[in-house]
């Protein structure tokens, strides 16, 4: 039986992690504007950007992370930098784009492996956003998948736009909401 569901959080794939090292904070300001605009219509409540490839080293991580604090005086907490935009909406930027080592951080912060379940998991590498993606907008080709991204492919719908990381826009971005709000979600079941 399809189901339709409301479009709660958004995650973007995009760029690389030496590409995102170099991104200046009016750059960040102008970039995370655009997606914000795109998805600020809805009920999303949640953001979140991901590097597609290239993870770079910690000190690139961290002069990422310290950007995107400078740009909207985002808090930083390993990996991440999260800040509220307008309307309420939550945007986290997670610096880390290999996505193995964030699933390896995450069962670390679990501790006890007795004590991890599906549910426990996905909470810790989607936080702060309560639930995985809903949509994942990955920018670039379609031709493989990111390798940043190993759980939050599970149950998110794809839709990948061949635009680089600065040109993508609102319209870009609006773009794939559409294409997600055609669909019939079905979370593995048939019609």
């Amino acid at each position: 039986m399809a189901t339709r569901t409301a479009l709660t959080h958004v995650l973007v794939c995009a760029g690389t992690g030496e590409e995102w090292a170099r991104t200046s904070v009016e750059e960040w300001r102008a970039q995370v504007g655009a997606i914000v605009a795109a998805v600020s219509d809805g009920d999303v409540r949640w953001l979140t950007l991901v590097a597609r490839e290239g993870d770079g080293t910690a000190e690139s991580r961290a002069a990422t992370l310290a950007t995107v604090c400078e740009a909207f005086g985002a808090q930083a907490s390993g990996d991440r930098a999260t800040h509220i935009a307008a309307g309420g909406l939550t945007v986290t930027v997670d610096a880390c784009a290999d996505g193995h080592r964030r699933f390896t951080d995450a069962t670390r912060r679990l501790g006890d492996p007795a004590r991890i379940d599906e549910a426990r998991l996905a909470a810790t590498l989607c936080a702060p956003a309560p639930d995985e993606p809903d949509l994942v907008v990955v920018l670039g080709e379609a031709t493989r998948l990111p390798a940043s991204l190993t759980w939050e492919l599970g149950y998110s719908e794809l839709v990948f736009l061949d635009v680089p990381w600065l040109a993508c826009n609102a319209e870009h971005l609006g773009l794939a909401i559409d294409d997600f709000r055609r669909r019939s979600r079905r979370f593995g079941d048939v019609d």
